[in-house]
């Protein structure tokens, strides 16, 4: 790589952070007074440019709320004087200037590592630059990262280092002149640790301010710092220059035994595991001021300061209130709304497409289905001595369609949405953009399995050929697909947990399908329990199934036995309650129901976002 590439990428603006007498209370958590614990508690410091800062503690030390804090990503609960260069921060141009990588960093496992970039640069980039510029600029960043050779390899298959080293090379791509990592060296070995540690140090020395929480660094690792900022409870003990570290924990009475690591004493004394720490908390901590953290119903929580208590308390609480506004600001993206849906429905059909389990698993499996049915059920659709065992049949058509589809959805998108909250949160994209791209991304899969379905079972069990009721049956398995489908998105958005999402998705559907008319017919539900029948989209699908294959005035079935009772179609309806139902109707209300679960979702991302912070 060239001298000229090099300097492409170093960092023009030097942006100092500054915070002071900041304070996080955790939503729905009441403290009365500043001798109650809070996650942090009068908390200042400064982190500067050009400089590769720690934050150590033990665990519960809070390192990882003061990251949520100054980024911007915990906005509830948090109080304090946050200033960029001496300025109060502007959260939403906060964070267009910096990037937060968690240490539960997520990419999408079935992209490859120049994938993942390039889809990157598209969103993130200006649209200005020329696909070829992104080329050469994700070139000279995978080569400074040590990852050319990865370029065609999977996410899923790259090493826990690599995959560390990735997470970087997304946010070089903006060239941001702050960095904040969550523990980026947790659960590498030593020699990967080193590498990403040396990777963070020759970003900060190109003039970023870059910090980190390290949790328990070996010795060759804690030189390797600038700067250190250890916390205890919630609390500073020092913030400073590493190599003055031993001398100031030696001023306060705290001697580091010759050749201990460093690091390792300074955590035994914020543990206090080496005595009383009341003097660095005092030496490095504002001074103590009241804090009264309280819930007001679904507002924003906020922990306000009382004034009589400190000069400059005013205006820290105008400070407070200035963060919690600037949050909601409406902020620009990169690139506008339709191309952000472009670009992330182009990824998702990547994605879709190496699915081997939510995608070619359910087509094999559609069609495997299809030609079991027409087995068990072989030329029985035009028999009148058959009539009840083909009204099994199409209603596992109905039911197979819904659980196939909503499957996937649950065992998916729980993987997905982390991936999803850590680009919205950076700044990527809008939900919007995420929330349409999902709508069209699986449409092509919707079409292709009710389509094999049909062709095998519906045929080869002899239900009638005719055109238009081959259409409308064909109509209602892809809406029955497409609304298991969004359930099963649903239920993956606002559960995190797979097992439990299976378990919620059997269970409340249970009373839906017991209230669709094939276990109990329609005329026979009591009315005080009938609204569950109108409101079953089970009962619809099944309905509309019926109305298109025996409705319309269909001629009479063969008879291979003397008697036939159900002979008659129209005689079969009656029997089954549907002589008044219409085909069309049904094929609104699936479509409604449709409408409903797309604004169920969006609003289910938005808790997920909202619940985030």
């Amino acid at each position: 790589m060239t001298e000229h590439n090099k300097r492409d990428i170093r960092c023009q603006d030097r942006l100092d952070i500054e915070f002071d007498n900041l304070c996080y209370c955790p939503p729905g958590k009441k403290v009365k007074s500043s001798t109650q614990s809070l996650v942090l508690r009068n908390v200042k410091g400064k982190f500067n440019s050009g400089r590769l800062t720690a934050i150590l503690g033990p665990s519960g030390a809070g390192k990882t709320s003061l990251l949520n804090a100054l980024t911007g990503f915990k906005i509830h609960g948090v109080t304090g004087s946050i200033k960029i260069n001496g300025k109060e921060r502007n959260v939403s141009k906060f964070r267009k200037l910096s990037c937060y990588i968690k240490q539960d960093f997520s990419m999408l496992a079935l992209l490859t590592t120049k994938e993942t970039m390039m889809l990157a640069a598209d969103l993130k980039l200006d649209s200005g630059i020329s696909k070829q510029q992104k080329k050469i600029i994700i070139s000279d960043i995978l080569e400074i990262l040590g990852l050319e050779k990865t370029v065609d390899t999977l996410v899923q298959d790259l090493s826990g280092g690599e995959k560390k080293r990735l997470s970087l090379g997304l946010e070089l791509l903006t060239n941001p002149p702050v960095m904040f990592f969550d523990e980026p060296t947790s659960g590498l070995d030593s020699l990967s640790a080193l590498q990403i540690i040396l990777h963070l140090k020759s970003l900060a020395q190109e003039g970023r301010t870059v910090v980190c929480s390290i949790h328990q660094p070996s010795s060759q690792l804690f030189e390797m710092f600038d700067d250190v900022y250890v916390l205890s409870e919630g609390q500073c003990i020092y913030n400073g220059p590493n190599d003055s570290l031993t001398k100031n924990l030696e001023e306060e009475g705290f001697h580091c035994p010759i050749f201990y690591n460093r690091a390792d004493f300074a955590i035994e004394i914020a543990s206090g595991q080496r005595g009383d720490k009341s003097k660095l908390i005092d030496k490095f901590n504002s001074k103590e001021v009241d804090i009264e953290c309280q819930q007001e119903g679904d507002s924003v929580e906020t922990s306000r300061l009382n004034p009589p208590q400190l000069s400059t308390a005013h205006n820290i609480k105008e400070t407070a209130i200035v963060i919690e506004k600037d949050v909601h600001v409406a902020s620009s993206y990169p690139q506008p709304l339709w191309r952000q849906f472009l670009i992330l429905t182009k990824r998702s059909l990547l994605c879709t497409l190496r699915d081997k389990l939510c995608v070619w698993v359910r087509i094999v499996t559609h069609l495997v289905i299809g030609l079991l049915l027409g087995a068990v059920y072989y030329n029985i659709g035009n028999d009148a001595s058959k009539v009840l065992s083909n009204v099994s049949c199409l209603f596992f058509f109905v039911l197979f369609l819904f659980s196939c589809n909503a499957m996937p959805g649950i065992m998916k998108i729980p993987f997905e949405i982390p991936v999803v909250l850590h680009e919205v949160l950076n700044n990527w994209y809008s939900l919007k953009a995420y929330f349409m791209s999902k709508l069209v991304a699986d449409i092509p899969v919707q079409i292709i399995c009710p389509t094999l379905l049909v062709i095998t079972g519906y045929f080869i069990t002899d239900q009638p050929a005719d055109g238009s009721r081959c259409l409308q049956f064909w109509i209602l398995c892809f809406l029955i697909g497409m609304i298991g489908h969004h359930v099963g998105v649903i239920f993956g958005a606002l559960i995190s947990s797979m097992e439990m999402g299976i378990f919620l998705i059997s269970s409340s559907n249970v009373s839906l399908l017991l209230f669709s008319g094939f276990f109990v017919i329609l005329k026979d539900i009591p009315v005080w329990l009938k609204w569950i029948s109108d409101i079953s989209y089970f009962r619809y699908a099944f309905e509309g199934v019926m109305q298109s294959v025996y409705g319309y005035n269909r001629p009479d079935m063969k008879c291979p036995e003397i008697y036939c009772y159900f002979k008659s179609p129209l005689k079969f309806l009656e029997q089954f309650s549907m002589t008044h139902a219409h085909y069309e109707y049904d094929a609104l209300a699936l479509l409604i129901w449709i409408v409903i679960l797309e604004v169920l979702l969006l609003l289910a991302l938005k808790w997920r976002v909202y619940t985030s912070k």
